[in-house]
């Protein structure tokens, strides 16, 4: 079996997170990579346990520079990505399963850890078809796009909780007990790991019973920006300007949908990359 683990940064245990003045900023950035890395490779332990023979991790927390390599087990591979031919998706119809390891809550969430949507210097909130979205749910529409379940997600007991509600079928890891943006008490980072490894492990077992998340077969994408300065550049890519601060387009596929908001026009970042709902790798 071939599984996908997607990460993030602010989910694990022990992240240590501030108010830069408009978003957020981390503040103990070494021991935060290092909790990642924890986390991942209990992720792979018990995915190996449960029969996964190929895992591919995908570092995806900003510039794609919070894993190190050379602690990561074997026969996990990362993928780092950057620059202006960035790939909106990794994922593909070739994997089995997708975990993502370390998220957060959506923007707004009173007591969702550094929660926000993609840039929290920018974005307030996302809408898929008037239902507000955050990136565990993007994420979640990526790999059902190839018809790939996401079976786990870890973070704290906001993203979980987010998770189950867009995700009925999917397992679980909480982290830490967030009180508001910055606070939170965390668990133990030994004992988040051992449930990673378990849950991990039977979540995999478990993939028979774990549905994929319907895709629409219309989308409207609706961003609200901080500033009408953010908007005026989506708005100049061909966005439709609904007011000062709301920006929208819509169309039928949802990966070409998705990549217009990293500048990608209109059907060029799949026939870049050749992407089909039955593509199989890059």
């Amino acid at each position: 079996m071939k599984v996908m683990i997607i990460t993030d940064l602010e989910g694990p245990a022990g992240i240590n997170g501030r108010s830069d003045g408009i978003g957020n900023k981390t503040i103990n950035l070494p021991v935060a990579c290092k909790v990642l890395m924890d986390e991942v490779n209990a992720c792979v332990r018990g995915l190996l346990k449960a029969g996964a023979d190929e895992i591919v991790v995908w570092d995806g927390h900003g510039g794609s520079n919070s894993l190190d390599i050379t602690e990561l087990l074997p026969p996990a591979k990362l993928f780092t990505y950057g620059g202006l031919l960035t790939p909106c998706t990794l994922v593909d119809a070739s994997y089995d399963a997708m975990v993502m390891i370390g998220y957060h809550a959506m923007s707004g969430v009173t007591d969702g850890y550094m929660n926000h949507s993609y840039n929290s210097h920018q974005i307030c909130n996302i809408w898929f078809n008037n239902e507000q979205i955050g990136e565990i749910g993007v994420c979640a529409y990526k790999a059902a796009y190839f018809g790939v379940p996401t079976i786990m997600v870890t973070g704290d007991q906001a993203a979980c909780r987010e998770a189950v509600d867009f995700l009925p079928d999917v397992h679980t890891v909480c982290t830490k007990q967030s009180l508001a943006r910055y606070s939170t008490i965390n668990r133990n980072p030994k004992d988040v790991q051992k449930d990673i490894e378990a849950e991990a492990e039977i979540a995999l077992r478990d993939l028979p019973n774990i549905g994929v998340k319907p895709i629409p077969e219309h989308i409207e994408y609706k961003i609200r920006l901080m500033c009408p300065n953010n908007a005026d550049g989506y708005e100049k890519m061909g966005w439709e300007r609904l007011d000062a601060h709301t920006v929208m387009t819509s169309g039928n596929d949802f990966i070409d949908i998705y990549s217009l908001q990293a500048g990608w026009a209109p059907g060029t970042h799949k026939r870049r990359f050749g992407i089909t709902p039955e593509w199989k790798g890059m």
